[in-house]
């Protein structure tokens, strides 16, 4: 059997990205396709019916033959020719064919690894479309993660453990990624809670970019007094005597929070490169093969970046990253992409770790808060508009794709002003430009984004700050924020990303489950119905949507010949699992590129072994995970929809009994 040359291999292909003149103008190609599949996606794909297409009926070459079959599956390739098929071959990393398993076994020669699904749903691997990942590995190992834990109590119950293990200089750290609507107890932990269970050990819990709490240990180790001056961005409580009590307030930006926790020790850079390897394994654990690095606040280029770049130097990912590079310096932004321009090229780097743009910030004035209980500062006039148009016309001349944070119309209206006044100079057609977060844009400002070939990329940040929006901008702007049906209705190209791991979890099934229920982990239903996704849409946002966004729909966000093998086994059948336990799903079994990265259950031996941490006392050891309900329901769950069947010509049937994997 003979591969078909270039784009889409086995299967005949129509993607216009594919096509011939694709190279004369692959951004416009890439937005037709992005149109066409997400129209072809309308009809009739959550059933997932349709069948694969078909295999050429000649018998293979040595050539030709699978390395990798996955068969027994419920495979849904998110291919809106083709949504559903029974088994896959993998040769050389890339998908060589889908199809049933019957034509899949063509493919099999004496030295195909074969992995049965089991009657399993077979998904793409997951694409966060905005974290900040890079950043977070940097310390996840040197965290006590509170995502998901379902009561204050059992929150407290790990700062007080892991208090008697950290030892001197280190901080107990919480940093994020979990929301008080979460606990049971409904409510925020008090500095009487924390100083009580964390002693002389210095701690520092973040809740979101909102506020900071510091036990008396860390305000002395920081040589805090009734003289020390507010930061930037943020306040200091004080008490009656004028002495800070430990509550740090971030008034009108994220710097605040940031710049406190800069100051805790770090771990040795060989700790840290470990550290990320443990934090990839974790996403690599709930099915994640890829994701938008969107830089953050202290994560400067090159520096910030030594752990992963040796890591990617050194062939150990699992994990596939594009990165952005996120101005460092409010008011000399110009002077850290003119120092980076010579630095890095678009697109330096392979398949495991890629420059492809800039942002999330490409100018601080022109952000706004990441708090929605708080005001947005709004800049003078003129200013920011002037130094913007300065940073985009460089950014443009580089041709470098961008993103800029707007959760507002008001910030977003002056940004599209700017931004309008460039096009007329220096079109942004060619670039895959965008705006993040968009929960408060009006449809006019929609209107704007869509004219000049934009793109939205949205967090699940409702999902954990959703109450502070509500009580702030009421349940009308709730039920519109983000306005989901306008983008999809307007065309824009659109994905969704987690933004973990302080602002939101990294765990992406809370973002598809808010995709699908509109509510927040604490219940309430903001999201208006009319903005809800089916789980076909939504989970298309997790995986093509963030393809397209850094250039790689053809490449990957779909199972179909020619694109990469990355997929996941899941743990319990995400179509069809009661609604509120879509946050519960994982996968069972992982592979980038072909190749297992993550195995648990009847995978378990497949899994590669991942160096433990050197040091007895760090947090992971105790809490590395996501929190679980614990392990028998999480077992019972998946036994529930592991039923080993498999799909063939006839349709549905039970699985053969053979002894593959």
């Amino acid at each position: 059997m003979a591969a078909a040359s270039g784009g889409c291999g086995l299967i005949a292909c129509s993607h216009l990205s594919c096509s011939p003149g694709a190279t004369r103008n692959a951004v416009d190609f890439g937005r037709r396709d992005f149109l066409i599949d997400a129209l072809a996606a309308t009809a009739g794909l959550t059933g997932l019916g349709g069948c694969a297409a078909p295999l050429m009926s000649e018998t293979p070459s040595v050539q030709e033959r699978a390395e990798v079959i996955v068969t027994n599956g419920r495979i849904v390739t998110l291919n809106p020719r083709a949504p559903a098929a029974g088994a896959l071959a993998i040769r050389g990393g890339n998908i060589v064919a889908v199809g049933s398993a019957t034509e899949i076994e063509r493919l099999r020669g004496p030295g195909t690894q074969v992995i049965d699904a089991g009657g399993r749903t077979v998904i793409p691997g997951l694409n966060d479309g905005h974290t900040h990942f890079i950043r977070g590995g940097l310390t996840y190992t040197n965290e006590v993660r509170w995502d998901g834990v379902p009561s204050l109590a059992e929150a407290l119950r790990r700062v007080r453990e892991q208090a008697q293990r950290t030892p001197s200089p280190h901080w107990v750290q919480v940093i994020g990624g979990w929301t008080w609507a979460q606990f049971q107890e409904q409510r925020y932990p008090t500095l009487e809670e924390i100083n009580a269970a964390t002693g002389d050990t210095p701690c520092m819990i973040m809740h979101l970019y909102d506020r900071a709490w510091l036990n008396r240990s860390g305000v002395r180790a920081l040589g805090w007094t009734k003289d020390t001056p507010n930061m930037f961005g943020g306040a200091i409580e004080r008490d009656a005597s004028g002495n800070p009590t430990g509550l740090v307030m971030s008034t009108t930006s994220l710097a605040s929070l940031v710049s406190v926790w800069l100051r805790i020790p770090r771990l040795s850079p060989e700790d840290q490169i470990l550290s990320t390897r443990h934090f990839m394994r974790e996403h690599n654990r709930l099915g994640v093969t890829s994701v938008i690095d969107a830089g953050g606040g202290g994560q400067n280029y090159p520096d910030n970046y030594a752990a992963i770049a040796k890591l990617a130097a050194d062939g150990q990912m699992t994990l596939r990253i594009g990165y952005s590079l996120f101005a460092q310096s409010p008011g000399k932004e110009l002077e850290n992409y003119t120092a980076w321009a010579k630095l890095v090229k678009l697109g330096q780097g392979n398949d495991y770790y890629r420059m492809i743009g800039t942002g999330e910030y490409i100018l601080y004035a022109a952000g706004d808060v990441a708090n929605f209980a708080k005001d947005y500062p709004v800049p003078p006039a003129g200013v920011m508009e002037k130094n913007l148009s300065a940073v985009v016309k460089f950014i443009v001349e580089q041709g470098w794709p961008f993103r800029q944070h707007t959760t507002f119309d008001a910030s977003a209206s002056r940004v599209l002003d700017v931004f309008e006044q460039v096009n007329r100079e220096m079109p942004l057609k060619n670039l895959r430009w965008g705006l993040d977060h968009c929960e408060a844009l009006h449809p006019k400002t929609l209107e704007r984004i869509a004219a000049l070939g934009g793109s939205i990329d949205i967090q699940n940040r409702m999902s954990l700050d959703g109450e502070a929006f509500l009580k702030k901008y009421g349940a009308q702007a709730a039920a519109d924020a983000p306005p989901v049906a306008r983008i999809r209705e307007m065309g824009i190209p659109l994905a969704c990303g987690t933004d973990g791991n302080r602002a939101t979890s990294y765990n992406p099934w809370i973002g598809l489950h808010w995709l699908v229920t509109g509510k927040t982990l604490g219940g309430a239903k903001l999201q208006g119905d009319r903005n809800l996704l089916d789980r076909t849409e939504a989970l298309r946002l997790y995986t093509t949507g963030g393809a397209w966004i850094s250039g790689e729909e053809g490449r990957k966000g779909t199972l179909e010949a020619g694109k990469f093998a990355d997929l996941a086994i899941l743990s319990a059948d995400y179509f069809n699992v009661p609604v509120d336990r879509i946050k519960d799903v994982e996968s069972l079994l992982t592979l980038v590129g072909g190749k297992v990265v993550y195995g648990a259950g009847p995978y378990s031996r497949l899994s590669p072994p991942l160096p433990p941490v050197s040091q007895d006392w760090l947090p992971v050891r105790e809490y590395g995970e996501y929190y679980k309900r614990g392990l028998e329901d999480a077992q019972n769950l998946a036994r529930s929809f592991a039923r080993p069947q498999l799909i063939a010509d006839g349709g549905w049937g039970e699985a053969c009994g053979c002894g593959a994997i």
